[in-house]
């Protein structure tokens, strides 16, 4: 790929003074007691915390038909139940209740037949992401929006069906091939609890107990909010608008 190609895809780079906005707003829930992820010494906690509190924080942006894409066991359907109608699937219906199974590039519902979909922790587990991308496209009306969250950061899972992780620059290649213009992208947790949620997993047989690890995730989750550095996140939630123009089809190189 020549340099000349490389700048005409390239986006444009979000300051990091903007990261470091979007992070102290998901900070600035001073009240935000997490109802479903509630174990402070959990291994994974600084990760999953800071995914609910986004998806608390962005959660009213989606009204309407709503499905839940790739839905599992449904962890976050306590924060949509002012929507009009949800839906739910996965491609594995033992993973949880689910209305139909499918993968989710392949869903089997009429053209602009939603307002919203909630897609969590799914991307990096489809091997065509582009083309997930753009069937939330066919599927969503004019204007609709697609609430997504994607780790940066997080450890092999659920192989083999573990393929990605995503920089701020791949998201925005996505939505703008797919024809969707991005409207809030919240880093989830700055160096900070990326700092503590990599302790973690590096040295298990030294933070081994229950009191330790609580103390801990504290610590680092209480001095990333302070700090609210843009530079390191664990992940990213986005909130991303249906566009009135067709999706580029333009190829990458």
């Amino acid at each position: 790929m020549t340099s000349t190609t490389i700048n005409a895809v390239q986006p444009t780079r979000t300051p990091v003074a903007e990261h470091a906005a979007e992070l102290r707003a998901l900070y600035q829930q001073a009240d935000f007691t997490p109802p479903i992820w509630t174990d402070p010494s959990d291994v994974g906690y600084l990760c999953v915390t800071l995914i609910e509190r986004s998806i608390a924080l962005l959660s009213k942006e989606l009204n309407g038909e709503l499905l839940d894409v790739g839905c599992g066991r449904q962890p976050y359907e306590s924060y949509f139940r002012h929507v009009a109608r949800k839906q739910a699937c996965d491609f594995d219906s033992k993973r949880g209740q689910v209305d139909f199974e499918c993968p989710a590039h392949r869903i089997p519902l009429p053209d602009q037949s939603l307002d919203s979909i909630l897609c969590t922790e799914v991307l990096e587990h489809v091997p065509d992401p582009l083309a997930v991308w753009r069937e939330f496209h066919r599927l969503l009306r004019p204007g609709g929006k697609v609430l997504l969250a994607t780790p940066m950061y997080w450890p092999p899972h659920e192989e083999p069906y573990d393929f990605y992780r995503y920089p701020e620059f791949g998201l925005r290649y996505f939505t703008r091939e797919s024809g969707f213009e991005i409207v809030r992208l919240i880093p989830r947790g700055g160096p900070w609890a990326f700092f503590g949620q990599v302790g973690l997993h590096v040295m298990p047989h030294i933070i081994r107990f229950r009191w330790m690890r609580r103390l801990w995730n504290k610590f680092f989750l209480g001095f990333d909010g302070w700090r609210c550095s843009g530079r390191l996140t664990m992940g990213w939630t986005v909130l991303a608008r249906k566009l009135a123009t067709p999706a580029s089809s333009k190829p990458l190189s």
